[in-house]
């Protein structure tokens, strides 16, 4: 079975992201589970699953649930994974 790429231009997206230097944090999904990387400075947050329920349990070791992030002015952030 072959396996597809979540993002198929990583390379374009990781530039782009290198040419402005103001950007701090990248928010995903898709693959229902926490994750979080930290890249040249820049934050890569994938955000879990609220619909979980239906794999029964936590799916590799992440419960159902949703990422809760507060950001402040100054182009910091705080984040969260709240299970339910």
């Amino acid at each position: 079975m072959q396996r597809r790429a979540a993002i198929r231009n990583i390379g374009g997206i990781i530039s782009l992201f290198n040419r402005h230097s103001n950007v701090r944090l990248c928010l995903s999904g898709h693959i229902h589970l926490w994750d979080k990387v930290v890249y040249n400075k820049l934050t890569y947050i994938c955000g879990g699953a609220v619909s979980g329920a239906w794999w029964e349990g936590n799916k590799r070791e992440t419960a159902p649930g949703y990422g809760l992030i507060d950001l402040y002015a100054d182009g910091t952030f705080e984040e969260n994974y709240i299970n339910y």
